[in-house]
């Protein structure tokens, strides 16, 4: 074999091996994961250092992911920042879709592990598709029983799916293997479903007492301890508690939604509609929207408040479309708003179907039975719903309407009573009804009587 021509073999074979690198280099970017771009978050004018480190965070795993793509940790590792930019910013659409591929991808590749399925049971949470979150979370804990977050997530779907005893029992596990922030907040919705709303208030302060000044979690906890205290008709205490929590965190949507609301119970409602504009600028959670509707409603404002229900509606259509569960809330806001009352009943019987001891659930469904004209068939739902004694204004309006259009009225003005000295005046679209309905209950009796 001649030199020119081992030379010309040689050349020959790099370039073969150069063309074929270049080709694999090309096949993997096609394959490549594509993961959403870090927005700067809305409140932030200059990036937080919390921000910072989410995103420094999400730039390392995946980084780690393109150079091991077998290692499922940094798949679940990532999807957990991406929930948790997610809970922060109120960007569902972006970060949701991209934490579910990351976790789908960490079962295919580790199977048999806890921390993908407990980590997809949290997602599914959010998505309000509780009963394959339930599902989730005893698998987890079965492959990992003193793992806290675990027994958590199985507190949430079984509340949520409306079974008490059984929630009960996995918070106290919970609290026993961590008590933290995390296992007293839990505890303190529990007490405040079964009616207690003292102990409820002093289980969301050990909460708040266990979070790091500053942080998200110890904001949401401090957000509902005001909320607690609103329910308990101290207002000015609420207030105290958003302001510090704006100290703390600048900026925090709940904390000036919570002002929102005092302002709102004091009638307020200019105030109130300016606050619930900018916390639904800094996160787009449609529930400050939600709220704004009713709010221009109490206030009048008819026209303002009809554009906004269609915007809520809107907000409801994508999060359907991104996999979300809306029936219960699609269908008490349309009752609320006297809209779409045929839809939301058949919303509300599928909800009520599929979880059919969530008192939540069947005091929506009693609502819109209610809404549609059939009352009677509401009161055995509505005193179900009952059925723990939690203390809350709407569930006793509810109640008061309900037995009022059934005309069981002594149940009406027991139940319409109990619910403005629950603090109905939180809720503006509710209160005007109830005291009109209330004076004529009293009206009718006393004539009645003479």
């Amino acid at each position: 074999m001649s030199k020119n021509f081992k030379i010309a073999a040689a050349v020959s074979g790099l370039v073969l091996l150069i063309i074929a690198g270049r080709y694999y280099a090309l096949q993997n970017e096609k394959i490549a994961p594509v993961f959403p771009k870090f927005d700067q978050r809305a409140a932030e004018i200059t990036p937080s250092s919390e921000f910072l480190n989410a995103k420094k965070a999400a730039e390392y795993y995946e980084t780690e992911i393109r150079r091991k793509p077998e290692v499922a940790k940094n798949y679940i590792e990532l999807a957990q920042v991406f929930l948790q930019e997610s809970r922060v910013t109120g960007n569902h659409h972006r970060y949701i879709p991209a934490a579910q591929e990351l976790l789908e991808k960490a079962l295919s590749l580790e199977p048999e592990d806890f921390q993908a399925p407990i980590m997809k049971a949290s997602l599914l949470l959010t998505l309000h598709q509780f009963q394959e979150a339930k599902r989730l979370a005893q698998i987890a804990i079965l492959r990992a029983p003193y793992n806290a977050f675990s027994h958590g997530v199985l507190t949430d779907a079984l509340i949520e799916l409306g079974e008490y005893g059984e929630a009960v029992k996995a918070c106290d596990k919970m609290l026993g293997i961590r008590p933290d922030l995390r296992s007293y907040a839990r505890a303190s919705y529990l007490r405040e479903l079964h009616g207690d709303l003292d102990g409820a208030i002093a289980a969301m302060r050990m909460a708040c007492d266990a979070g790091v000044t500053g942080q998200e979690s110890r904001a949401w906890a401090l957000y509902q301890l005001g909320m607690l205290y609103l329910q308990q008709g101290k207002a000015d205490t609420a207030a105290f508690i958003f302001k510090g929590i704006l100290e703390e965190r600048p900026n925090y949507a709940y904390a000036i939604a919570g002002m929102a609301q005092v302002n709102s119970a004091k009638k307020n409602y200019a105030e109130a509609i300016t606050l619930l504009q900018q916390a639904y600028q800094i996160v787009p959670d449609h529930g400050f929207i939600e709220q704004l509707a009713d709010v221009y409603r109490a206030a009048g404002k008819a026209s303002l408040a009809d554009s906004t229900s269609q915007e809520v509606l809107k907000t409801f259509g994508q999060h359907e479309n991104g996999g979300w569960n809306i029936n219960r809330e699609f269908a008490m806001f349309c009752a609320n708003h006297d809209v779409n009352l045929a839809a939301a009943l058949k919303r509300a019987k599928s909800e009520y179907e599929a979880r059919p001891n969530d008192i939540g659930v069947l005091e929506t469904h009693a609502w819109v039975l209610y809404k549609n004209g059939q009352a009677l068939e509401a009161v055995p739902l509505i005193e179900r719903a009952m059925k723990l004694n939690t203390s809350r204004a709407t569930l006793s309006y509810h109640a008061g309407m309900i037995y009022f259009a059934a005309n069981q009225r002594e149940k009406a003005k027991t139940h319409l009573q109990r619910s403005l000295a629950e603090n109905l005046y939180l809720h503006p679209l509710y209160v005007a009804e109830a005291q009109q309905t209330l004076s004529k209950i009293i009206t009718t009796t006393n004539y009645a009587m003479q």
